[in-house]
């Protein structure tokens, strides 16, 4: 399995400089490096010297890079989705529909450009996978579906399941599954996906939430709304359980050291004609940054208490519901759906205060 690395900011272009330097500086430290872009720019090409393909190919020394492009991975799971069908179904319906005829839908090229990345890790080539995303909003919400998406699938597969139209259907099932799943009147044919879809997201949950799989740094500027908009970053990385390990700035741009503690800013040099040691000098240590950096979640089940770390945020925005042994927190553009451990649960939330860019829930 792969270290992932991610770059949360509003300049798109400061985040691949960021993102292809970490390449280079890890690369040089003996490490197998892919460099994995959606982006697609002459920018890239100009700074890497080589445009990056659809497959990964060499682009420096230990380093290969590949363009994430939605359409290429769209053909690609296509295939895998009618494969699929064929296989649970006695009459297929989409094998006529070929991907080609399809449109990326919004939000799509996301959720294909996360599964194309646990591909890639699952291959065990790499060390490490740096990810030069979209804007800094648009890659947390791929990094939150594997949780986002297994709420949905756990909370309407309850609801249908606990609901009379399903006890109306049930003496009716296996007829009906006799004629259009391939399997006859197995009906565990229906679960099956169902848990291989669970398995996978609950892979990629457990991933994003632990800070040795995947890992993200702040790419700011020193104007005062840069500076709000990166914590506003990371307080919706907190959200999706993600864990920023550091901030990148400009050498010499006036980034409030008080704004971003514990993080350490790291200030980068301006990449000029090519000379990339300055910035590859200036980056942090990886594994110290890591280490330092404050977790998503405190538990302390002695005390019967649970700390979110949500910088940027006021205790006014937002919002908590509990439902059984699951507390959901929203906060900005993010919902975080928080499984309470050990002891805490089967009780409720008594009491919630803001301090010190925790949120801390009393049971």
């Amino acid at each position: 399995m792969a270290q992932i690395l991610t770059f949360l900011g509003s300049d798109r272009s400061a985040c691949a400089i960021a993102s292809i330097a970490m390449a280079r500086r890890l690369a040089q430290g003996g490490q197998r490096v892919l460099w994995a872009s959606q982006n697609g720019s002459p920018l890239i090409t100009h700074l890497w010297g080589a445009t990056p393909a659809l497959a990964p190919t060499p682009l420096a020394d230990g380093v290969q890079g590949i363009r994430l492009g939605a359409a290429a991975l769209l053909a690609q799971n296509w295939d895998v989705v009618k494969g699929f069908e064929a296989q649970y179904l006695r009459d297929p319906l989409l094998k006529q529909v070929y991907s080609e005829e399809l449109a990326v839908l919004p939000g799509m090229d996301e959720a294909l450009a996360l599964n194309a990345l646990r591909e890639l890790d699952a291959s065990g080539h790499y060390d490490v996978i740096v990810f030069d995303g979209r804007d800094g909003q648009t890659t947390l919400r791929m990094w939150g579906m594997p949780d986002g998406l297994d709420w949905y699938l756990r909370r309407f597969q309850a609801v249908i399941q606990a609901s009379d139209l399903a006890r109306a259907l049930t003496p009716f099932i296996q007829p009906i599954a006799s004629v259009i799943l391939a399997a006859g009147n197995n009906t565990d044919s229906w679960q099956q996906p169902l848990d291989q879809s669970r398995s996978l997201l609950e892979a990629g949950r457990a991933a994003v939430h632990n800070p040795n799989r995947v890992v993200g740094f702040l790419v700011t500027a020193g104007q005062p709304w840069a500076v709000a908009a990166s914590r506003y970053l990371w307080g919706s990385a907190q959200q999706v359980g993600l864990t920023v390990a550091g901030v990148l700035a400009p050498d010499g741009a006036t980034v409030p050291a008080a704004d971003f503690a514990p993080l350490a800013i790291s200030p980068l040099p301006t990449l000029v004609d090519q000379q990339w040691a300055p910035l590859l000098a200036a980056l942090p240590d990886l594994s110290t940054a890591i280490a330092a950096a404050p977790r998503p979640i405190t538990v302390d089940e002695a005390a019967g208490t649970v700390g979110l770390f949500l910088p940027g945020f006021a205790k006014g925005e937002i919002n908590l519901t509990q439902s059984g042994p699951e507390v959901t927190i929203e906060a900005g553009d993010q919902r975080r759906n928080l499984f309470l451990p050990g002891s805490l649960r089967n009780r409720s939330v008594k009491g919630a205060k803001f301090q010190d860019n925790y949120l801390v829930l009393s049971f």
